[in-house]
């Protein structure tokens, strides 16, 4: 048996054999215990340090997402490239935190799906990180970089409602007299306006107007109706598919936001360097009026542009003019339209129409023969800059006046518009018309469009007379104004405005469903 007096003997024999071998065993623990903490160090730093990495890819990434759609929406809302860059810079820098971050920015993007569209930016973000114990190891830089990229830009989607009224504040929708609406689509009320459901429940506010109207002998049909607010009698708000039972009156619903709301204000460009042109003339064309009396033009700059009345364009009109006089409108910058007859075409282009102060109408197309065919009205006020696009650049998220007293509004002054639907008025078409001759093609955002009215501008647009099938088509878009249609006719057309009112004794269909006009941009974050 070995005892403890044994393990001694044993012991001092083996020193005396071999004295180093007790310090050779403490010397070697230490070199192994020296090795093996340089690999807990390292897998420690790797844990640590790969996991900041990540974060920071993150913030990187994160932080170039928001720069690119930030971006995008400037280009969509007409501002320059350089001003686009300068948004996508200031939201990694400031908005993010990225501070000593190296950002690029593309327009367009130089590679990728999306290279060469204009449409889209490409925001590349390097950030540099320093390590805390990683670096430590043989060969490992302290400051490593992380990279990121992201590409928005903005695409036309379909709205998908003929009749989208935005002001929550009046009565959205009303349908009196004996006039009948029909919409071949959805109709959108965002009026929070009392009233009841489809079950006859209490809905909306309590205010003194309803958010809908439909009288007992002016019904309303459409594919649904969405309502924030309620009704005055939910049984004339009907399906417009006959064979049909399916509920169609759903009120209480959440508001729908503006779907044009980043539709750029039109603009010339070029004055002061930060503003892209996206289709106007920036010519003055001064007052345009035509009677059956004749024509007669007010050139506010003294002289007298080319070509404002050609005596034959027999070739292009025979069906209407055969050969006789007309009034040939270009598009540019008017202080008023009015025609009450003769005959008077509009070439494709957009039409500004900036009156001057006190001037009652800035568009009256009443009478005569009218072709205005790839066109759209701006409706602005007296103190439009064509250059810029200002002061209606500034008003997109901004109530009007009458119910936002805060906001410090410019003191614009605006003319009334009333046009006859009898006409032929189609919209923007880039792949039909040809847009080179003023060297001021529209935005594709614009295609589609056939009256856009600057949005603080809540002076009403009347629409009279009988409209056969295709001859108003387009999108007329007023953000905050009413829109007021008295007559009967079909209309290929969508109408986002703050308010609709249908009066009359007949049928007036508004025939959007399907049609891919009005079509509303949006910002996308797409790679």
């Amino acid at each position: 048996m070995c005892t403890g007096h044994n393990r001694a003997r044993i012991r001092a024999t083996i020193l005396r054999i071999n004295p180093g071998c007790a310090q050779y065993r403490a010397g070697a623990i230490l070199i192994w215990f020296a090795l093996l903490l340089i690999v807990l160090l390292g897998m420690v730093g790797l844990v640590i340090d790969s996991g900041m990495l990540l974060v920071a890819h993150r913030q990187a990434q994160n932080a170039a997402d928001a720069a690119a759609t930030a971006a995008a929406a400037d280009i969509l809302a007409g501002r320059s490239t350089d001003a686009a860059r300068a948004t996508a810079i200031n939201f990694v820098k400031v908005h993010n935190g990225l501070s000593e971050a190296s950002v690029v920015v593309n327009i367009p993007p130089v590679t990728g799906p999306y290279q060469n569209d204009r449409n889209y930016v490409e925001v590349i973000v390097s950030d540099p990180v320093r390590t805390l114990f990683i670096h430590l190891l043989p060969g490992v830089a302290q400051e490593n970089m992380v990279r990121a990229r992201a590409v928005g830009g903005f695409e036309p989607i379909t709205a998908g409602a003929g009749v989208a009224v935005l002001n929550p504040y009046v009565t959205g929708l009303t349908v009196g007299g004996t006039a009948t609406l029909e919409v071949e689509g959805l109709v959108i009320v965002n009026s929070e306006g009392k009233g009841v459901d489809a079950d006859g429940n209490p809905v909306g506010i309590n205010a003194n107007y309803y958010a809908a109207r439909a009288g007992s002998n002016s019904p309303a049909y459409a594919s649904r109706f969405q309502i924030v607010g309620g009704v005055d009698w939910p049984q004339n708000f009907r399906n417009i598919d006959p064979t049909s039972n399916a509920k169609v009156l759903y009120c209480g619903e959440l508001p729908v936001p503006d779907p044009l709301l980043f539709l750029p204000t039109p603009v010339a460009g070029g004055g002061n360097g930060t503003t892209t042109a996206n289709g106007v003339v920036n010519a003055l064309r001064g007052s345009a009026k035509a009677t059956n009396q004749g024509y007669a033009i007010n050139d506010t700059s003294g002289v007298e542009p080319q070509n404002r009345v050609v005596s034959v364009f027999s070739d292009q009109y025979p069906d209407l003019f055969n050969g006789q006089p007309y009034l040939a409108l270009h598009p540019g910058i008017y202080t008023s339209i009015e025609i009450t007859g003769g005959k008077v075409v509009l070439k494709p282009g957009i039409y500004v129409l900036r009156p001057f102060p006190n001037t009652q109408n800035a568009l009256k197309i009443t009478g005569g023969n009218v072709i205005a065919e790839g066109i759209m009205f701006y409706n602005t006020g007296h103190n439009y800059n064509p250059d810029n696009g200002e002061p209606d650049c500034n008003d997109r998220d901004k109530k009007p006046p009458a119910w936002d007293k805060t906001v410090d509004w410019d003191n614009a002054e605006f003319g009334s518009i009333t046009i006859n639907a009898g006409m032929r008025f189609s919209p923007i078409d880039l792949e039909r018309f040809d847009y080179q001759q003023w060297g001021a093609v529209p935005n594709e955002a614009f295609n589609g469009m056939l009256f856009y009215q600057r949005r603080r501008n809540t002076t009403p647009i009347q629409i009279e007379g009988n409209a056969d099938a295709g001859q108003l088509s387009g999108t007329l878009y007023a953000k905050w104004a009413a829109v007021r249609i008295a007559g009967q006719g079909t209309y290929d057309a969508q109408f986002i405005v703050g308010s609709m009112e249908v009066t009359g004794s007949r049928v007036i269909t508004i025939d959007f469903a399907g049609k891919k006009m009005g079509k509303a941009p949006q910002v996308f974050l797409v790679e």
